[in-house]
């Protein structure tokens, strides 16, 4: 596991991933990560020598205004995707109660919730995908996990990479994350309240994404229908510009 950045962990390139008839993701055009509010100086400085171009931003403008992004001098273009943070008032809730059964469950209803809720934003995320000459970009929300993992399946389906890669790439955030993850907790424990109640909020678990496809396949028709029919991804675009030939 190679860190590009010292600030943000979970910040990683797609670059590699194989496809189901042999080919890859194009390394350094696209990067997943969570929010780029806590960037120090030394990887500022990295991303411009790796020219990033534009960042889609997919958190809720409350997320935004408390941590905004640190500014990247070769950014072009920001583009904000509002994919609404219903769970955290939810987990609020739940850890002022020490309701370990509610933080179990609340990302499963999330992911459930944004799949039939925010169509209209997956469609543009990848719309932005295929058009964008704005590149290296790099998609966040906030831990970069849940909804950044969302569009990661929407996005690496359409390219025909196989369920296999596409949860090997969801799952790597915990690896990336765990000293964040780690530190979060201690922190909450610190402050006399069980940090160790947050840990299902804090990683990405196969029953969350599971209950998305499960979800897609019963409303939808499978995720290769959803993907096509709903989200109207341009998967031959996708492909010519982001997989190696």
């Amino acid at each position: 596991m190679h860190q590009l950045l010292s600030s943000q962990l979970n910040f990683r390139d797609l670059g590699g991933i194989r496809t189901i008839d042999g080919r890859k993701v194009k390394p350094g055009l696209l990067f997943r990560s969570g929010d780029l509010f806590s960037l120090q100086p030394e990887d500022i400085r990295r991303l411009e020598e790796m020219k990033l171009a534009s960042v889609i931003d997919l958190r809720a403008q409350r997320e935004i205004d408390v941590r905004p992004d640190k500014q990247i001098g070769t950014v072009r273009e920001v583009i904000h995707i509002d994919i609404h943070d219903a769970a955290r008032d939810k987990a609020q809730k739940f850890l002022e109660s020490n309701d370990a059964d509610g933080l179990e469950t609340v990302l499963i209803g999330d992911y459930v919730r944004m799949v039939n809720i925010h169509q209209d934003d997956f469609r543009r995320f990848l719309e932005v995908l295929a058009n964008t000459d704005n590149l290296p970009l790099v998609y966040h929300c906030a831990a970069g996990k849940d909804r950044t993992g969302l569009v990661t399946l929407f996005f690496l389906s359409a390219l025909g990479v196989d369920l296999e890669n596409i949860w090997a790439d969801y799952l790597d955030s915990n690896r990336y994350s765990e000293p964040t993850i780690l530190r979060i907790i201690r922190k909450v424990t610190e402050s006399g309240m069980n940090g160790e109640l947050l840990r299902p909020l804090l990683e990405v678990r196969k029953e969350y994404l599971q209950a998305a496809l499960d979800e897609i396949d019963l409303k939808y028709g499978g995720l290769q229908s959803f993907v096509i029919e709903v989200l109207k991804a341009d998967c031959e675009k996708l492909q010519k510009k982001y997989l190696t030939v």
